[in-house]
């Protein structure tokens, strides 16, 4: 499978490390505090890294990068987890941030050539479980991404 390497060890980076295990991808997680990242690496069957050290792991290209960090989030936009130079070793890369919509993140990747997936991917997800959680009712998926689109 695929090197998905996830920043982040909160509950979205949990979520997103699971979930790429469970597609078959080699996790690397990659955390401000080592040890959480360590934590979580063990609990998926992957491996950490110290966060200071993600702009020079490269093993190689073609990887998947998830933020799940809070950088690069109104109204720090301009901050960024991972420098553009590091972002061209990645063929996707998705921000779990949906204020902005276009983080500085997500604009380096593109012009480094990988493909984007924006944070309110995430988001809208949630809203259809959630509604349909809370209503019993399917969600009106179409009604709530033209909602998202025009407010976002």
């Amino acid at each position: 499978g695929k090197l998905f390497v996830v920043i982040g060890a909160g509950r979205a980076g949990k979520a997103l490390a699971y979930g790429g295990k469970e597609k078959g991808a080699r996790v690397i997680v990659a955390n401000r505090s080592y040890d959480k990242a360590k934590e979580l690496a063990i609990k998926v069957g992957g491996e950490a890294i110290p966060l200071a050290e993600l702009d020079d792991f490269h093993p190689e290209d073609g990887m998947i990068l998830a933020n799940t960090t809070s950088v690069g989030m109104k109204p720090n936009t301009n901050a960024t987890p991972i420098s553009k130079k590091a972002l061209r070793h990645y063929s996707l890369v998705f921000d779990a941030i949906y204020t902005p919509k276009w983080t500085r993140l997500l604009q380096e990747a593109q012009e480094s050539g990988a493909k984007v997936v924006f944070g309110t991917e995430m988001f809208i997800n949630q809203a259809f479980v959630q509604f349909e959680r809370f209503t019993g009712l399917p969600a009106p998926k179409q009604q709530i991404r033209e909602t998202l689109a025009r407010n976002t």
